[in-house]
Order: C-alpha cells, then sequence, then structure tokens
C-alpha cells in the first residue's frame, strides 16, 4: 500500500512535541516527535537487572535525557509483554455498568486482587442482545509505579500511560487509511520479541505477544517454524470471539533483511498474503535519524514510541493510577486558583487606587476652591473612605486564602506517592499537623527530614506513631507536627 502523510489531526493538540519512553526488559528506547507526525530524536539504552543495581535504569534513563528537552509531556508505554489483555463480553450497553462489572470481573482474568492492578479497556462494539464486546487490558500496579517512579526521578512530567498495542493499530489504521471492517493483520518485530496485532478501520480488535524476534531469527534453526506455530496459535486463540473473520493479509513494520528472508517461508505455510509496510514510510524523519533507526538501531523497532505521537489522543487506554490522576488535578486546580486569587487582587488594587485617586482630586479641588461653596459634600467624602476600608478587608481575607494553597502546594511537592495524607490541620499560630499512612516507617522520618528542609516549614518532628492494617497490609500510621515559616507564607 502507498505511503500516507500523517497531519496534525490526533493527540492532545496540533503540533505539539512530546517525549515517548518506554523501559522493558532493561532497555530504554524514546523518541521525541510531533503530533502531526514528524519524528525529531530517538535513542535506546540498556541497563542492569539484576536485585542490587537498582539505580541503573534511572542512570541510564538520565544519560539518554541528555539530548531531548525535559520539559515536554510524557507519554509513557506499556507493553505487551507487560500486560493481559483478553477479548471478553459484558451483558450490558451502559458505560457506567461496564465499568462496575469490570471492576468486579478483573479478578477474574488475573491472579492478584483488583486491589493489586490496573484495568484499562477498548469498546469493540454492541451485539444484537446488547452485549458489549470488550478488549480487556491489565497490568500490575506496582510495574507501572515503578516506571512513574523512574521517569519523575528524572524530573519528567507524566501525562498519559498507554498500552502500545492500541497506539501501534491506531497508527496503521491511519497508515494504511483502513475504511472497510475486514480485519487487517500487523507483526512488529523487535529484537527479543513480535507484537502481534489485529485491528480493523476502528480500533485495536485483539493482540498477542510473541516471545520471537530478530535475534531469534537470526540464529536459524527452527525458529522460522516456531513463528509460524505462533501465529497459527494467535489466529486461533482471535477465532475464539464472534462476529470477524481471520485476517488474509499481514503487514509486517520493519524492513529487516533477514525477516524478507522468512516471509516467502510463513506465506506458504499459513497461505496468507505478508507485505512489508515499514512504519518509517508513514512519518516525517530527518536523514540522520532515518539512518540512525535503519543502521545502529535497526535490529530494534521503535514503532512502539513512535507512534503514540500522532495517535494517543484515540487511545481509550490510561493506564494512569488514580491517586496519580487525583494528584494532577489538584495541582491543577491550585493553579487555576492561584491565577484567579491573584487576578482578584489586582482588580482589588486598581479599584481601591481608582478609589484613592478619585478621593485624593476631590480633597485637593476642595481645599482649593469649594470647600466653602460645597460643605455638604463632606458626607461624600466619609462614604467613600467607607468604601476604601472594605476594599481593604477584602484584600486581607484574598491574601489570607491563599497562605492555605501554598502550604498545600508545598506538601504536594514534598510528599511522595507512597505517602498519603488523610487531614491536614493549621491554628493560628501558624502551627500545622498533618496524619497519614506510610509503607513503611523509614519512609515516615524521612519525610519528616523533607518537611524540615522545607523553606516554608520548621521544627518538624513525629508527634505519634504506630502501625495499622490497610487492605490487609502493614502501614505505617503517624502524626507530624510542624510550623511555618512566617517569613515565606501570609498568614
Amino acid at each position: 500500500m502507498g505511503t500516507v502523510p500523517f497531519f496534525g489531526d490526533l493527540m492532545f493538540g496540533t503540533d505539539k512535541k512530546y517525549l515517548i519512553i518506554s523501559i522493558n526488559d532493561g532497555v530504554i528506547k524514546i523518541a521525541q516527535a510531533s503530533s502531526n507526525g514528524a519524528l525529531e530524536k530517538v535513542a535506546r539504552g540498556t541497563f542492569a537487572l539484576n536485585p542490587g543495581a537498582v539505580d541503573e535504569a534511572p542512570k541510564a534513563l538520565n544519560d539518554l535525557l541528555v539530548a531531548f528537552n525535559r520539559k515536554l509531556p510524557v507519554i509513557c508505554v506499556v507493553p505487551a509483554s507487560a500486560a493481559t489483555a483478553k477479548n471478553i463480553e459484558v451483558p450490558s450497553s451502559d458505560p457506567e455498568e461496564i465499568k462496575s462489572i469490570i471492576n468486579l470481573q478483573a479478578g477474574r482474568h488475573t491472579p492478584y486482587s483488583k486491589e493489586e492492578v490496573l484495568i484499562g479497556y477498548i469498546h469493540l462494539g454492541v451485539k444484537d442482545n446488547l452485549n458489549t464486546r470488550l478488549l480487556l487490558v491489565i497490568v500490575h500496579r506496582d510495574m507501572v509505579k515503578g516506571r512513574i517512579s523512574i521517569l519523575e526521578n528524572a524530573g519528567l512530567n507524566i501525562d498519559k500511560i498507554i498500552f502500545a498495542p492500541e497506539a501501534q493499530a491506531r497508527f496503521y489504521i491511519k497508515a494504511l487509511n483502513l475504511k472497510k471492517e475486514e480485519v487487517q493483520g500487523i507483526i512488529d518485530f523487535s529484537i527479543n520479541a513480535a507484537s502481534y496485532i489485529l485491528l480493523s478501520k476502528n480500533s485495536l480488535l485483539f493482540e498477542r505477544h510473541i516471545p520471537i524476534g530478530i535475534k531469534a531469527i537470526k540464529e536459524g534453526g527452527d525458529t522460522t517454524a516456531k513463528l509460524q506455530d505462533e501465529i497459527k496459535k494467535s489466529v486461533d486463540a482471535f477465532n475464539q470471539g464472534d462476529g470477524y473473520e481471520a485476517p488474509i493479509s499481514y503487514a509486517v513494520t520493519t524492513a529487516y533483511p533477514v525477516l524478507k528472508a522468512i516471509l516467502p517461508e510463513l506465506k506458504a505455510g499459513l497461505r496468507v498474503e505478508f507485505q512489508v509496510n515499514e512504519y518509517l514510510n508513514f512519518i516525517k524523519v530527518p536523514e540522520d535519524v532515518r539512518k540512525k533507526l535503519q543502521g545502529d538501531l535497526g535490529e530494534d523497532s521503535f514503532l512502539d514510541v513512535i507512534a503514540p505521537a500522532s495517535s494517543a489522543i484515540k487511545c481509550e487506554i490510561n493506564l494512569m493510577p488514580e491517586e496519580m490522576v487525583l494528584k494532577k488535578l489538584v495541582d491543577r486546580q491550585s493553579q487555576e486558583v492561584s491565577k484567579s486569587g491573584v487576578a482578584a487582587i489586582i482588580i482589588m488594587v486598581l479599584v481601591g487606587a481608582m478609589i484613592m485617586s478619585n478621593i485624593y482630586f476631590k480633597d485637593t479641588f476642595l481645599k482649593k476652591n469649594l470647600r466653602e461653596h460645597f460643605s455638604s459634600q463632606k458626607e461624600e467624602v466619609r462614604v467613600l473612605q467607607e468604601k476604601l476600608s472594605k476594599v481593604k478587608l477584602v484584600r486581607g481575607y484574598i491574601v489570607k486564602r491563599m497562605a492555605s494553597l501554598e502550604i498545600i502546594h508545598e506538601l504536594y511537592v514534598i510528599t511522595p506517592h507512597t505517602i498519603y495524607l488523610n487531614n491536614i490541620v493549621v491554628d493560628d499560630d501558624g502551627k500545622v499537623t498533618i496524619d497519614g499512612t506510610s509503607g513503611s516507617m523509614s519512609q515516615v522520618f524521612t519525610y519528616v527530614k523533607s518537611l524540615d528542609d522545607s523553606t516554608m516549614f520548621k521544627e518538624a518532628k513525629t508527634k505519634s506513631t504506630s502501625t495499622k492494617k490497610d487492605n490487609g497490609k502493614d502501614v505505617a500510621a503517624f502524626e507530624i507536627e510542624f510550623k511555618l515559616d512566617q517569613s515565606k507564607v501570609s498568614v
């Protein structure tokens, strides 16, 4: 099929830039791309996976980010190998009921409890019996939090966490200009694995992780036969559903010579068409970046970190933890309230200045010319003075309200995502008392030190600590007391 260029009709805005990052199996891949389909930079690095090398991933990421713009919003990519994907059917067509049913049934599709997992799904349509077909995606919460921790430690602002196969599917729906309901197969080969993806004109229908990549194919042996068997298993798993026919053709996303050599054998064995539709043909790539992707990085597909730039806005799955979504919402609202408060103060100051100017000129005029003739206007001056007093009162009230926002914002910056606050109390003397829970007592003492090191707070100390059960786990409960630095906060 011919090349179809992308234009800025997707993503979160026209021609915006993003960092897309994948961290998986000791490999970090980064792409800096625009929502109009233009790729600017790519990088790939590795890090040790042994238990003692906890700082290897953050260090490797920071080294790679030297050439990238850290201030850009970040899309984090979760690969197929780190998730469980199931095609299911639920007895409802109501969106709210569907969410409730999925939350209740999540435990049936994974050995973990619902508190340990994050869930996303793609709506595949409503059947005649009003049941809804879904592609359910489940990931372990700790896996996602681990990636979040690495990215946040690098100073990155995470905007969305997406499922790689969905972004890849939507990329090729646009690239191949799919308009029919027929099923199209996509196979994306990386070094150690392949993503088997089925899609139609609307969305991702099915995905399966195949543990055979370029490295295994290059080693030869019976790898081609194993790959053929894995594709058959994938087709059989897809055919267990209903409403769709098996694909009659597959688009291979990369043009590796070793892949081209085995495609005729796959075609003969599976009796379906295989065609190379290289993802680089569907994006705008500087010549030096193209050479890099086809040279030094040529054995690893970067489709998983390139596709989201132009397709993420349509992705239905966002695997961001609920608490992180709420924190971002609070932060955004806090910023909006702060801006509104500043605007209100400016307006009050301007109104006050106008009133003062009015009083000043009236008083001057009266003193010089009209006091004797218009002594009755003395009452008007008195009324204006009363209004000025009210303006000052309102201004003082707004300034005090800002102090609460400043305290909440400082606590938000200092508090790590592993600590949860239940109450925040501030008395008239500037003493603040907070209580909450943490995963461990050592984190509580580290948190006290962070509070004490803050430029806004001082004399932080632990008032009480204890251990209690929360969702079956031992957590550290605490109560911390500290004072506000009066020179830093308007109280």
